[in-house]
């Protein structure tokens, strides 16, 4: 098996268990709860989940109270929130991007030290009518792709996290990385940025 094949099994196994022991009985009582982007289409490069928790019950009070359960976690050792419900994102500046707009809601996101690894989450609180769904849009697509297709974006991903070009405020995103193997064909960092570049224009 390719490495980085197995890598992203050894990761995605580890996840499973994360979410079954610990955190699923607990976000599951604020709503909801739907695990997507890279953990979903089984391409994990590091140890990071996207956590949607939908419900009408969704307030800053809850905010607070989801927060504190997930602070006082013997296995939590950093800890970052913000409201993007009163303090929206403000538009990104990157050059291209075929990123849907910054979440709205309440934004958790703990370390979580388990197995191996240190465990990056990204959690949304959302409303229905906030909900978009972005973090399993390409599930469909990405859930059928080849072996090959699956090393080509993990590959891609991983040169691009060695060189500080991928994620939230960077050059790359994860969906642009899908976007250019999916439509583009890319296989390479240049062969993506052309791609990205050509289709925005």
């Amino acid at each position: 098996m390719h490495p980085l094949l197995q890598k992203q099994n050894d990761l995605h196994s580890e996840a499973s268990i994360l979410l079954e022991k610990t955190l699923l009985p607990i976000l599951e009582q604020y709503g909801k709860v739907s695990v997507g982007g890279s953990y979903s289409y089984k391409l994990l490069n590091y140890p990071d989940l996207d956590i949607d928790i939908v419900s009408e019950e969704i307030s800053k009070d809850v905010f607070a109270t989801l927060s504190g359960e997930l602070i006082k976690l013997d296995y939590t050792s950093k800890f970052k929130s913000a409201d993007r419900v009163h303090y929206p994102h403000t538009p990104s500046a990157k050059r291209h991007t075929y990123s849907a707009k910054r979440p709205f809601g309440y934004w958790v996101s703990p370390d979580i030290n388990f197995g191996d690894n240190v465990w990056k989450l990204d959690i949304w609180l959302q409303k229905p009518e906030w909900y978009t769904g972005d973090t399993n849009r390409y599930a469909e697509e990405l859930l059928i792709i080849s072996d090959e297709q699956r090393i080509v974006i993990l590959s891609l991903k991983e040169e691009l996290i060695e060189k500080n070009l991928y994620g939230v405020g960077k050059e790359f995103l994860s969906e642009d990385v899908y976007e250019g193997v999916l439509r583009g064909n890319a296989k390479t960092i240049e062969e993506l940025r052309n791609f990205l570049t050509t289709s925005k224009n």
